[in-house]
């Protein structure tokens, strides 16, 4: 039906992470805690809660369900996560990867430290830092359909949401929802990866647009994302 394309499931077997027994980088190790839950270990101060670790680790367990996995959290204007990976150098992470690291930074800025910043940093075996990204968006989500948003109010959101249940019912589906003055930006994860494939559901789109310009009052550019977040087409009114 509709080509829709959920963030998590296509990273849960892409991530490779790493854990072990490792010195935690800019954490005073007098006053750092240690807590681990089913293979996922986080190493955090004082600053940052157990109530927080765990979330963290609950959070991590869903997202990307790891064997085993080392995670340094450090309070410091907003929240710094390292998650231990294997990758040598920031060439070898999918472009897939480093996309969607941006939403899950976002969601642990919104579901763990109360929509504070979040830094998430992807680091090697010698906890050096390969690729980072800042949180961006909030998000509200039902029935595995997530709308990301920024510069729109939640109740935009809302509204976007209520409108993709009724036209696709339930997901995986991943939306981003932006706002410029008047028009409302809708950028729709894919498993399209061609202009030509995504004009293929022409009609389809159409109806999202529409659809979504009478539920927003406002003018709708509907932009069609592949795997790696890069645009391959474009459908307004």
């Amino acid at each position: 039906m509709r080509k829709v394309y959920a963030l998590s499931a296509l990273l849960l077997a892409m991530f490779v992470l790493a854990g072990g027994c490792v010195e935690s980088p800019d954490v005073n190790v007098e006053s750092e805690k240690t807590l681990g839950i089913n293979g996922v270990t986080v190493h955090y101060s004082g600053e940052v809660s157990t109530d927080q670790a765990k979330a963290l680790i609950n959070l991590i367990n869903a997202e990307l369900n790891p064997d085993e996995i080392d995670v340094y959290v450090k309070k410091d204007n907003g929240y710094t996560v390292g998650l231990t990976s294997t990758y040598k150098s920031s060439s070898e992470m999918e472009d897939s990867l480093k996309f969607y690291l941006i939403f899950l930074a976002s969601k642990m800025s919104q579901d763990v430290f109360n929509s504070h910043k979040v830094l998430l940093q992807v680091l090697d075996d010698e906890k050096n830092v390969l690729y980072q990204v800042e949180s961006r968006y909030r998000y509200v989500s039902l029935n595995d359909i997530n709308v990301w948003y920024t510069e729109a109010s939640e109740e935009e959101a809302q509204k976007v949401l209520n409108y993709l249940l009724d036209f696709a019912g339930s997901g995986p589906w991943d939306v981003i929802l932006e706002k410029n003055g008047s028009t409302y930006h809708v950028r729709a994860m894919s498993s399209f990866k061609t202009a030509e494939e995504a004009n293929s559901a022409k009609d389809t789109y159409m109806e999202l647009v529409s659809g979504l310009e009478e539920r927003l009052n406002g003018d709708v550019v509907v932009h069609v994302l592949d795997p790696d977040g890069k645009e391959v087409a474009v459908f307004e009114g």
